[in-house]
């Protein structure tokens, strides 16, 4: 018999599940045009920085209102983690010593900085979910089959490598320093493994929490699983494009759509982030050597 991808979760066959997702909560209506507008501020949020602060005001606002005469709030606490982690983007990084000498710093600033980020979207998540009485897991916060923590193992275990050749290669002069601009990585200090941890575990799990987890479960009910989907897979193109990158445009936000999407249907399969966040784990590793350790 062919092998399914859904067995991955280690959950009953698909026909004998419900066709949506467990944490589609709140029993007033969910109105697809609420949910369209949201998605479309958070997209416009991503692009324009200085809006970002604004937009999350205007949603914690949003939320109370409806909470309070009874209406959906899916909408907007699906919106609500990824507006909060973009506002404290909006905000510029602390830079690092530019003579590499925060490489190895376990304090060093972009791994703090990226450590607060997580504890402001991983805060506002577990207001939502006390205040919604939802699951974790039905976000996807639980580690899933024993398949699903092999592969996360052995993805984290091969990717990280890669990932590091790839950043060196991507950061080349030969590439025109695609994405960063041309730069060349330390990779001699061993050390700088650990607030390089620090950097991608935070934003890893804050980011797959916000936007596979959140993002796409609570816009479900409105928008559909491919629609849901589609949601957090562009806000999540959008937010990783711009300032930070030198790269053209629609490439590289594209680049990241796709990521995104594939990442949204791999949490709806597997019931869990956690392939999802050993994955993203190891691919942002490169991004903190290019924040601390970068010769250029």
């Amino acid at each position: 018999m062919k092998a399914r991808f859904e067995d991955l979760s280690g959950e009953e066959p698909r026909r004998r599940q419900p066709r949506r997702d467990p944490a589609w909560t709140g029993r007033a209506r969910d109105v697809p045009w609420t949910s369209l507008i949201v998605v479309g501020l958070l997209a416009a949020a991503a692009l324009a920085r200085p809006a970002r602060p604004f937009l999350l005001a205007g949603l914690i606002a949003a939320y109370g209102l409806a909470r309070m005469s009874g209406r959906s709030t899916n909408a907007f606490a699906a919106a609500l983690p990824v507006a909060a982690i973009l506002a404290w983007g909006s905000f510029p990084q602390p830079e690092a010593d530019p003579t590499g000498a925060d490489c190895a710093n376990p304090l060093a600033p972009p791994a703090v900085w990226r450590f607060l980020e997580a504890i402001v979207g991983l805060v506002t998540v577990s207001v939502l979910v006390f205040e919604r009485r939802a699951r974790w897991a039905d976000l996807g916060l639980r580690l899933g089959s024993r398949r699903v923590a092999i592969l996360a193992l052995l993805g984290l275990l091969v990717v990280t490598p890669l990932a590091l050749l790839g950043g060196q290669f991507l950061g080349s002069a030969a590439t025109a320093g695609s994405f960063f601009g041309a730069y060349s990585l330390d990779l001699s200090l061993p050390l700088a493994l650990v607030p390089a941890a620090i950097f991608a575990v935070s934003n890893a799990l804050a980011e797959e929490l916000a936007y596979r987890g959140a993002l796409r479960v609570w816009l479900g009910p409105s928008l559909g699983l491919l629609g849901a989907n589609l949601a957090q897979a562009v806000v999540f193109g959008l937010a990783h494009s711009g300032a930070d990158f030198v790269g053209p445009f629609v490439p590289t936000a594209g680049a990241m759509v796709a990521a995104g999407f594939i990442a949204g249907v791999i949490a709806r399969r597997t019931g869990s982030l956690t392939l999802l966040v050993a994955i993203h784990i190891a691919a942002d590793i490169p991004i903190y050597y290019f924040w601390a350790c970068r010769a250029a």
